[in-house]
């Protein structure tokens, strides 16, 4: 019987690889999606992912779930203090696991699965901090990821929307899905509070800064707080805007709220 789920390895870090239903049945060649927090969200819907693959909704597709060391530094691009008393600072260390995932973990995995190595065909995505990293990624390497699934990206996080205002956004056919819930940060104290408002804003960014309106969606909700349920519904929208069909790119989960 075929592997479904594999561990691997590469560059220190484990990763968790979900494989199509019928991989090693079949000779084919997949698109790939690089998930973060070792696809947690991959993990809580593979069942629906499988019925969007039957469906035809989706191509078939390889997810790498990409385990951090410490994802308080792994997923935050530079140091910042910590939110909480008590707490340990943020460690800023995401340029080096994005260049371990951009030379390591990516060779590794192109090289040893039957991958679609092109941008086109290459994604990355992730929720909250793996949201943000997701978005670094996408300026520090988009020769490389060519569709990018920001969920509940912690665009709070500090500097962020003044690197994004400072930043040139890259050349190329690139496609982008964001999402917030409009009650995520309503009870927090801190910086956080403004997580709707900054990532209303990051997408207002992008947009003013040239990034092509019909290649990006902006998905809200209005009874979405941050927390993992809402997090896999988006994912699933997320990858039928950026993989699927576009017309059926709601069904996941509705759609609530704004979009671009």
């Amino acid at each position: 019987m075929f592997e479904r789920f594999r561990k691997d390895e590469a560059a220190g870090f484990e990763l968790s690889i979900y494989l199509p239903h019928d991989y090693g049945k079949v000779r084919e060649r997949y698109p790939v999606v690089y998930v973060q927090d070792d696809g947690n969200v991959v993990r809580s819907g593979f069942n629906y992912i499988d019925h969007l693959v039957m469906t035809k909704r989706l191509p078939k597709m390889i997810f790498v779930g990409v385990k951090p060391h410490n994802r308080n530094d792994d997923y935050t691009p530079w140091p910042a203090r910590a939110l909480l008393p008590g707490q340990p600072d943020f460690g800023g260390g995401a340029g080096h696991y994005l260049r371990a995932l951009a030379e390591q973990i990516k060779p590794h995995v192109d090289a040893a699965y039957p991958t679609r190595p092109e941008p086109e065909n290459t994604g990355i995505a992730g929720c909250s901090f793996g949201g943000l990293v997701s978005a670094y990624a996408y300026y520090r390497y988009p020769e490389l990821f060519g569709k990018i699934a920001m969920i509940s990206a912690s665009f709070w996080y500090e500097g962020f929307l003044a690197f994004m205002r400072e930043t040139t956004v890259p050349d190329g056919l690139h496609c982008i899905y964001m999402y917030v819930g409009e009650l995520e940060g309503i009870y927090k104290q801190n910086i956080q509070r403004e997580m709707v408002e900054r990532t209303k804003e990051a997408s207002a960014l992008l947009l003013a800064k040239g990034f092509p309106q019909d290649r990006l969606k902006f998905e809200t909700d209005a009874d979405g707080t941050h927390d993992a349920f809402f997090f896999t519904q988006r994912f699933m929208n997320a990858m039928l805007w950026l993989f699927g069909h576009k017309e059926q790119d709601g069904a996941a989960g509705g759609e609530k709220g704004e979009k671009s």
